[in-house]
């Protein structure tokens, strides 16, 4: 019985070995260095927001620049040629526009020269390994497709940085989520998560497909340009 239970053991060990045959560094720098070295990426996403029992899913396609150029459209359920909003990131300013209202809103980029892995996460590539606490985390139906799922939460000194510029001081943990595809080392899916000190979560998790690479783009895929008798509101502090 002794032998068997030993046995057990190390066909246990075995599996665990086979089922984790990289470590969450090894996976993150092969993850910074393809990133690192790519300009721009397009692809459609599918974006699902999740906020107490509310859940919400958007549409659209985007053409991500390196670094803060953005070219974001969500299209409607029903009808994906019809753009329902509008948002560009031209380097300096974010213009978010909505055709039914006919207005832009136009905002100021305070800190142009950060890199950040996708617009609006507000984390770097640089800033992940030091500010980040990582690991594997299991996911059958994503490694049956070759791709694993790196979770991150941000270490003590940078979750109170993020507490005092939270209005309210509500959020108490955040997380983020990195699915990368183990063929060529690029992100397919991401996840925010935040909880908040009366128990709410908001999720917001970001799938990618039809992902094209450092495509030669015109220059003025990134410049956006105010429709005719649009409303322009500048939420700019100048």
């Amino acid at each position: 019985m002794k032998r068997k239970y030993c046995i057990l053991i190390v066909i246990s060990l075995c599996i665990v070995n086979i089922g984790y045959s990289y470590t969450v560094d090894e996976v993150f720098k092969n993850f910074r260095t393809v990133y690192a070295k790519c300009q721009n990426f397009s692809a459609d996403f599918e974006e699902t927001a999740l906020y107490k029992t509310r859940k919400s899913v958007s549409y659209g396609r985007f053409t991500f620049g390196i670094p803060n150029l953005l070219n974001m459209e969500y299209v409607s359920p029903k009808n994906r040629d019809k753009i329902v909003k509008k948002v560009v990131l031209d380097g300096k300013y974010i213009w978010s526009y909505v055709p039914i209202l006919n207005e832009v809103n136009k905002q100021k980029i305070h800190n142009p020269d950060k890199r950040e892995i996708l617009p609006g996460t507000g984390a770097t590539l640089e800033d992940l390994s030091k500010n980040w606490n990582m690991k594997l985390v299991p996911d059958e139906a994503a490694k049956s497709k070759g791709v694993l799922l790196m979770q991150l939460t941000p270490k003590p000194d940078l979750l109170n940085r993020r507490l005092n510029k939270t209005e309210g001081h509500e959020e108490v943990k955040a997380q983020l989520e990195i699915w990368v595809k183990e063929a060529d080392w690029f992100p397919v899916q991401f996840g925010y998560i935040t909880l908040f000190e009366d128990g709410t979560r908001r999720s917001v998790i970001i799938s990618l497909s039809n992902i094209q690479r450092d495509q030669k783009l015109p220059s003025t895929k990134f410049k956006f340009v105010v429709p005719e008798d649009a409303e322009v509101i500048d939420l700019s502090s100048d």
